[in-house]
Formats: structure tokens, C-alpha cells, sequence
């Protein structure tokens, strides 16, 4: 761990390799608690997926428990769903598709004859039996796929369960032979894959799925995302453009249409296609106008077309609409990486100083600890008052810094190299 890490209690690397995998696993909420105030060049990506399946998955979860006819526990879902981002239409398509689904009274007929529970041949199963453990966890999962996974049998649950216990490289293993007898088990194998750090095998399972059974949203994961997630890390990000761009066209609902499109968006501003990255990114935010990480997304890129005035506007205007409540975002925390992008870009220029006491005394009031980018605001404020622990500050700063750190260019830009 380097000295910031050992001065902070973090090592950012560390906790970007966990919230990865933390995502790849759909545990969207833990990838979101490790993200929050963490700098790193990684955080804004990340974050964005980890809030587009929070979305996701409170709008599926709220769709669903219409269909079942609770209207109170859907709504509830739709309240976060907003919460984490979702636009208007969004929630407007939910509760369109959930009511159009709820139960409608019929007729009272005769009763049947009820079987008994422990005819059922899942829930019948002893408690220790990898099966039932395993039905448990994937009860959100859609019915045929589910299905199809249960009918592999107890040695297949048992396999995937590996990956829940802490083994996900024997999971990977012991997958491997259910490929063969069923598409289907390649996105437990492609789960196992991705937090085993096996992204070759990931990637591949994952491309394999969705030509065999096609993109779909799992539990609260999309297979598409996770595929173009994948690829990205292995460098492939051209390839993971070319594969996303035909499954945005073909995207079943508005939501699915957006959350593609938006990482569709990441992956142009990530190959440097920043025009192509700021229309698409512009259009976006249309129809998901209260979305923050597409507000992040789209100050990154007009920042690095030059246009910087107009990406603190557009931050400004993105806790406006978003932050109306001091602290809040809706009903979500301050989104911390707003403020700090705000305090940089007013710091950098030396403007704005009544407004950037502001933000600093939102983000000493809601961060949970001391971040890179803190101690970066530190030293800008010593630069700007010329006082004499500039130089200390940013020797701190430099220090555990790897010579292809984006960092270092950020630092000689504002105090030389």
C-alpha cells in the first residue's frame, strides 16, 4: 500500500478491483458504498454502472410486484428507482407495463383440490440441498432461464454456489463441463469468471450467451454490460463498441434502450470519439434529464473539448435539478463527486470563491473520509492564497503515484512538472 493509502486507511486500487467485482456480481449497492468520494481515474465509469443497475433493478423489481398486485411495494421500488437516477419515462413505462399486468378479479369459482406444498419438487427439498440454496438466489431471474439452470441438476447448483461462498476460480472449474450441456450455465461461469479475475473466460462465456440465448437483464445485471465491462478491461474497447451498437437497436424497453446507450456513450469518450461521445451523451440526457452520471459523463467531455465553462454549467445545473434538499439527491446522499469536480474546475481557474466554500462545506459535512482528490482541492487553495505548504503538498500528492498515473498529468498542469 502506498503512502496515501496508509495515510487515508484505503488503497484506491484495492477498493476499484473490489467494487469491479462487486458489479460483476450485480451487488450494485456494495460497488456503490465503495465507489462513493473514491479518486480514481476508474470511479466515474464504475460508478455509472453500479447506478444504472440500481435503476434497473428497482424499476424490474417494481414492474414485478405489480404483476403480483402489490401496488404499495411497487411504488416503493419506483421511489428508488428515482432515487438512483431514473428518468420520467422510465418509470412511467414501469408502471405502464406492471399495471397492465396485475391480477384482475375474477368470478369466484369452485374450489380445487390444492396440492400440498411438498409437492412442489424444489421447495420440498432439505434446507442443506444446493438446489434449494441456489433456487433462492436466482428467484429473480427470468423463469425460462431459470428453468433451464434448476434442470442441470444439484451438482450444477452446487457449482455456481461456489462463487457465493468465496471460490469463485474452483466455480470456473467446476462450471465448465454444464457449458457443454446448456448455453444457459455460461452466465453463472461468466459471474464466477469475472471476480476469479478470469476476464478471457468471462468475456467469451458472456459473447457465447448472448449469441446462443441473447442479452437480457438478470437479477439486477445486464448481460450486454457486463459483456462491453469485460471487454474493456481486456483492452478491447473498439470491440466492445462494435458488439453494443446492434443491441441498443434491437433493446426491448426504453430503460434497456438508455442503459446501453449510456454505456455505449462511456465506451466513445473512452476511445477519445469525443463528438460522437457528446451527441450521444446530450440525447441521452433528454430523456434522463435527473441522470448524474450522465451530467458527470458529458462535463468530462465538454472539459476535454476545451469547453470547461460550460461543463461547470452543466454540473451546476445537475445538482440543481438533482440536489434540490441540502445534502440530498432526491432522496439519495450529495453526490460527492459532483461537488469535487465543481471545486476543481473553480479552484484550476482561481474564480468563483464565495461558491467554492460553499461546496467544500457540503463535502466536509457528507464525506465519509479524505479522498486523492481532497488533498489535490488542498493544495490548489495553497497555490491560489500563495501559501508556503504548496510544495509539501504536492510532494504528498506525487508520492505512490505510478509514472503512467493520469494523475501526474493533472498535477503538472497545475503546478509543473
Amino acid at each position: 500500500m502506498g503512502f496515501l493509502g496508509r495515510l487515508f486507511g484505503a488503497d484506491p486500487d484495492s477498493k476499484i478491483a473490489k467494487a469491479e467485482k462487486m458489479i460483476g456480481l450485480a451487488e450494485f449497492h456494495e460497488a456503490r458504498w465503495l465507489l462513493d468520494g473514491l479518486d480514481h481515474p476508474k470511479t466515474a465509469s464504475l460508478m455509472e454502472q453500479a447506478m444504472l443497475g440500481l435503476v434497473e433493478a428497482n424499476l424490474e423489481e417494481g414492474r414485478a410486484r405489480y404483476s403480483a398486485g402489490d401496488r404499495e411495494g411497487a411504488e416503493e421500488h419506483l421511489a428508488l428507482a428515482r432515487e438512483f437516477g431514473a428518468s420520467n419515462e422510465q418509470l412511467r413505462n414501469a408502471r405502464r407495463r406492471g399495471r397492465d399486468s396485475m391480477p384482475v378479479a375474477k368470478t369466484p369459482e369452485p374450489e380445487e383440490e390444492i396440492a400440498p406444498p411438498g409437492n412442489d419438487p424444489i421447495w420440498s427439498l432439505p434446507p442443506d440441498d444446493p438446489r434449494l440454496r441456489y433456487a433462492l438466489m436466482i428467484e429473480r431471474y427470468p423463469e425460462s432461464l431459470r428453468e433451464r439452470m434448476l434442470a442441470l441438476g444439484a451438482p450444477f447448483a452446487e457449482a455456481a454456489m461456489l462463487t457465493e461462498n468465496g471460490r469463485p476460480a474452483d466455480a470456473v472449474r467446476a462450471l465448465q463441463p454444464f457449458t457443454a450441456q446448456d448455453d444457459v450455465a455460461r452466465f453463472e461461469r461468466a459471474k464466477a469468471a469475472i471476480a476469479a479475475e478470469e476476464l478471457p473466460i468471462a468475456a467469451s462465456d458472456l459473447m457465447a450467451f448472448g449469441d446462443a440465448i441473447g442479452h437480457q437483464i438478470i437479477g439486477a445485471s445486464h448481460t450486454a454490460v457486463m459483456m462491453v465491462q469485460t471487454l474493456v478491461r481486456l483492452g478491447r474497447a473498439d470491440e466492445a463498441l462494435t458488439r453494443i451498437e446492434p443491441l441498443i437497436e434491437a433493446s426491448r424497453t426504453s430503460s434497456e434502450r438508455v442503459m446501453l446507450s449510456g454505456a455505449e456513450a462511456q465506451l466513445l469518450f473512452m476511445l477519445g470519439r469525443d463528438d460522437e461521445a457528446d451527441v450521444k451523451t446530450t440525447a441521452l440526457l433528454r430523456e434522463s434529464s435527473r441522470d448524474l452520471n450522465l451530467v458527470k459523463l458529458l462535463a468530462r467531455v465538454r472539459m476535454r473539448k476545451g469547453n470547461r465553462v460550460n461543463a461547470m454549467q452543466l454540473l451546476e445545473d445537475g445538482l440543481n435539478r438533482c440536489c434540490s434538499a441540502p445534502g440530498k439527491c432526491g432522496s439519495q446522499p450529495l453526490d460527492l463527486e459532483v461537488v469535487r469536480m465543481l471545486i476543481v474546475l473553480y479552484l484550476e481557474d482561481n474564480i468563483e470563491p464565495k461558491r467554492v466554500r460553499e461546496l467544500m462545506a457540503d463535502l466536509e459535512k457528507h464525506r465519509k473520509q479524505p479522498s486523492w482528490d481532497d488533498a489535490y482541492i488542498l493544495a490548489l487553495i495553497d497555490r491560489n492564497e500563495g501559501n508556503p505548504s504548496l510544495g509539501q503538498r504536492v510532494a504528498t500528492l506525487r508520492q505512490g503515484l505510478a509514472p503512467n498515473d493520469a494523475r501526474n498529468a493533472v498535477l503538472n498542469n497545475a503546478f509543473g512538472a
